[in-house]
């Protein structure tokens, strides 16, 4: 049963000295299903876009699998020590890009917790960014 929460997510992504961030503090679901956790929320405000909505699935192997559904369809894996291949939609048009999951640590219950993640990003194996994702969710 999905339940309302808050979410905080705070991303930093980048190369050495040229670093963005962003924060964004929305309401979403969260439930259990098959031992793994599952977040949504509506990623609009963020993306400028109407009807996009994210879901992460929390896997106990230290694996994260991020969906994006509707003006942009993205489905990303970050999964510790691994790089896997993914799909990602832009402005710009469609990409696969690399994901590397240099780490994933949660410390999610079914009354929140947080999520850590770190990983980069490249495109024909030549580094675009590093990344980082701190995710808390609090029932509201």
């Amino acid at each position: 049963m999905m339940k309302d929460v808050i979410i905080k997510i705070v991303g930093k992504q980048g190369m050495d000295d040229d670093v963005d961030s962003i924060e964004l503090t929305t309401v979403g679901k969260m439930g259990i299903k098959d031992g793994k956790f599952l977040l949504t929320y509506d990623e609009s405000e963020m993306l400028g876009v109407k009807g996009v909505k994210t879901s992460l699935m929390v896997k106990d192997d230290d694996t994260v699998i991020l969906q994006r559904s509707g003006g942009y369809m993205s489905r990303l894996v970050i999964e510790k020590g691994a790089r896997n291949s993914c799909f990602y939609s832009t402005p710009q048009g469609d990409l696969v890009i690399g994901i590397f999951g240099e780490n994933v640590v949660h410390n999610l219950t079914e009354s929140g917790g947080t999520l850590n993640m770190s990983y980069t990003i490249d495109s024909n194996l030549e580094l675009i960014s590093r990344n980082t994702v701190e995710i808390s969710v609090k029932r509201s």
